[in-house]
């Protein structure tokens, strides 16, 4: 997950620089501020069935958010760009199966990788979310309010129905508004490709192919 952030933070970077001009050496972006998260739960479609969201409420936006599952670990981790924590306290909440979260505070250099280029520091948001369980989430983006949502069960002989039990692929939210739709579109195809391994060749279909039928004499 580091060289996604570095690749898209870098490509905010060269896209600034150029729009003013000047190489850019220090982080022109204005941080976000993380003031709060929130978990709520709802009813859901049966009796023993809720419906959980989390709210991350910010101040102005992430130039850019990412979201992790590790099964093996039962964590949740949301990574946010050019983010920084406000001044209030943020406790650790938790509801099922959601047993508490941790918010950590970093510094990303951009230009790590890249020969020849000066160090460009952005603040970087970590929040970790422990689970007893991992749960099918979506997640939604509007007015400056990211959120993730799933459905949970209070029945415990149900739970492994509400459960995952593959890991999936990573998944990761791209949230920059001044990229053109060629430039998402492409960072969006290189950062959602499968790690550890190529994707292996499908078949090609034939049952399109024409039909040709041997005449008789």
């Amino acid at each position: 997950m580091k060289k996604a952030h570095q690749l898209v933070a870098w490509f905010m970077a060269v896209l600034i620089s150029g729009m003013t001009g000047v190489a850019a050496q220090e982080s022109m972006v204005q941080n976000a501020v993380l003031e709060g998260i929130q978990l709520q739960e709802e009813p859901g479609d049966f009796p023993d069935e809720v419906v959980v969201t989390c709210y991350f409420i910010f101040r102005d936006k992430p130039t850019s958010y990412f979201y992790d599952i590790d099964t093996k670990a039962k964590e949740l981790v949301f990574e946010f760009n050019d983010t920084e924590i406000g001044s209030s306290p943020v406790p650790s909440q938790a509801m099922a199966p959601i047993s508490g979260f941790e918010i950590e505070k970093k510094k990303i250099n951009v230009n790590e990788e890249i020969k020849g280029l000066e160090p460009e520091w952005h603040d970087l948001i970590v929040v970790t979310f422990s689970l007893d369980a991992i749960p099918e989430i979506t997640v939604h983006d509007q007015y400056g309010v990211v959120t993730f949502s799933y459905k949970w069960t209070k029945d415990p002989t149900k739970v492994e129905d509400y459960a995952v039990k593959q890991k999936k692929n990573r998944f990761i939210p791209i949230s920059l508004a001044t990229l053109g739709g060629a430039g998402v579109g492409a960072l969006l195809y290189f950062l959602l490709q499968p790690e550890g391994g190529e994707e292996e060749e499908a078949d090609i279909p034939i049952n399109d192919l024409p039909q040709h039928e041997l005449e008789q004499p």
